[in-house]
């Protein structure tokens, strides 16, 4: 499942939550929903995460890349 999928089905579950059902007592068929968006959201969440830290780490590798690359100077 990709990212955009991922928060599409968060968003769908979103207005699924909220959608009024006349004629239901309590709103107890929204508890199954809620919980599983819970945890779509948390899902979201860590990839997020875990695409920042991906982005971080090429960054890091990136500039030791650059340090080590550097020619000798005269003196050398």
């Amino acid at each position: 499942m990709t990212q955009q999928e991922l928060e599409l089905a968060i968003n769908s579950l979103e207005m699924s939550i909220s959608t009024v059902v006349p004629c239901v007592n309590n709103g107890g068929w929204k508890i199954p929903y809620e919980a599983l968006k819970k945890d779509l959201v948390r899902v979201n969440l860590d990839l997020n995460e875990a695409i920042r830290e991906k982005q971080n780490d090429t960054k890091k590798e990136d500039n030791v890349t650059l340090k080590t690359e550097t020619s000798p100077g005269p003196c050398d």
